[in-house]
């Protein structure tokens, strides 16, 4: 049975994340392959997710073993972890397996870093021999069906995020951001989405801030930036020529008071501010001032909402694709169920089929030419007659039917 465990953005802030993250990747997989019932584990550690994939036996509840240690390991509140865990079983683990390989449990729906992420996740596994073979198997069809359901929906193609149109905002005045000091202040979500844009256009030069000094600097080990405190940082505006402001403060980061004084007169360089806060963090009073430019949420919406529209279309076609792909895979791993009877079948048959052949053999005193012809009528005979009971199986196998599955193997029981 397969069994998914995980916390994401979608009911976790950042510091949780982070806070929930195993540290020692490979001791957790020791405990994991300790519990009772667990055949196999996988584990996807991302910035906007942690994610548990469980091979476990049927009949053993293993999901409350696995809280309990995960709590444990990280520290972290049980009754919290249960709260914010999303559990999923059989089919809903394939389906969410591939919606994730595909892009649509992305927070910025398409990215394609998800599929490297769960194919390195899938090969570190291997390497501490965790994974189990029905695992392995799971995320290899996955990661296949994700990649075939890009390309048919395009849905990874042309993604214009929150990040990528600040960017393009910030370069019709700036130009080149290669060689601009920048200021992020923020270390939330859309900080994190800022984040991820520079460093996909490997801008480093990147100051941080954030509400607390370990918050900020939990954020730069996960996605760069160098740590800086909020409080000092907005007194040296001056250093810098991009400032952006993603908080949640409730009042303004931004005002004249701590703005002017360090604008360095009319021949000084432009001063960008985005202010991506809502509500906003930065005084709308500034724009009056000259060498200052202020961009806000509503001067992305021209750039972001045409490629949000095209995407929600693309995710309605995605999605019976992926429920197709996951009953697919779900049939896929059915069918191995009647694999190992199938090979002692096909074994009995034959230890029986070269006992009878030796036995018919040292009665005849046939030429070796001739021998051959009743091997090869022997072995034609053995398959033909296992054909469509195998095919047979496979197919309830496939259906899931075990009632005829145990039916067969009291009929094909050997000695």
């Amino acid at each position: 049975m397969l069994v998914n465990i995980g916390v994401s953005y979608r009911r976790a802030p950042l510091s949780t994340l982070d806070a929930l993250t195993l540290r020692d990747l490979p001791g957790f997989y020791n405990i994991l392959g300790s519990i009772p019932g667990i055949k196999g584990a996988v584990v996807v550690e991302t910035c906007n997710r942690v994610d548990m994939f469980i091979d476990a036996d049927e009949s053993v509840e293993v999901n409350e073993k696995i809280l309990w240690n995960w709590a444990l390991e990280t520290k972290f509140k049980l009754h919290e972890l249960r709260r914010l865990a999303e559990q999923r079983t059989g089919g809903q683990v394939l389906e969410y397996l591939v919606s994730l390989a595909s892009g649509l449990e992305s927070m910025l729906v398409g990215e394609s870093q998800i599929l490297g992420q769960l194919k390195s996740s899938l090969i570190e596994a291997r390497g501490l021999a965790a994974s189990s073979p029905t695992l392995s198997k799971t995320f290899e069809m996955s990661i296949a069906a994700g990649t075939r359901i890009r390309d048919q929906t395009g849905i990874g193609q042309g993604t214009v995020s929150l990040g990528s149109a600040a960017l393009k905002v910030a370069e019709a005045t700036l130009g080149n951001l290669d060689r601009v000091k920048i200021l992020l202040l923020g270390t939330g979500q859309i900080g994190m989405v800022l984040m991820k844009a520079l460093k996909s256009r490997r801008i480093t030069d990147v100051t941080v801030a954030g509400r607390t000094r370990q918050r900020t600097e939990s954020f730069c080990r996960t996605f760069g930036g160098k740590p800086a405190d909020i409080k000092n940082v907005t007194s040296q505006l001056g250093l810098f020529r991009l400032v952006m402001v993603a908080t949640r403060a409730k009042g303004y980061l931004l005002t004249k008071e701590i703005v002017v004084p360090q604008l360095k007169g009319d021949h000084s360089p432009k001063l960008i501010i985005l202010d991506l806060s809502i509500p906003r963090n930065v005084s709308p009073d500034l724009e009056q001032l000259k060498g200052v430019v202020i961009r806000t949420i509503d001067d992305l919406r021209d750039i972001t909402d045409q490629a949000v529209s095209v995407r929600k279309t693309l995710v309605k076609e995605a999605e019976p694709k992926i429920e197709e792909a996951a009953e697919k895979i779900s049939a896929l791993l059915r069918r191995e169920e009647a694999e190992p009877m199938v090979s002692d079948l096909y074994h009995r048959a034959d230890k029986i089929r070269r006992e009878e052949l030796e036995k018919a053999l040292s009665k005849l005193n046939l030429p070796p030419h001739q021998q051959e012809v009743l091997e090869t009528m022997s072995l034609s005979l053995v398959r033909k007659l296992l054909a469509q009971p195998v095919v047979n199986l496979r197919e309830a196998a496939k259906k899931g039917d075990r009632k005829l599955l145990t039916v067969a193997g009291q009929i094909f029981e050997g000695e």
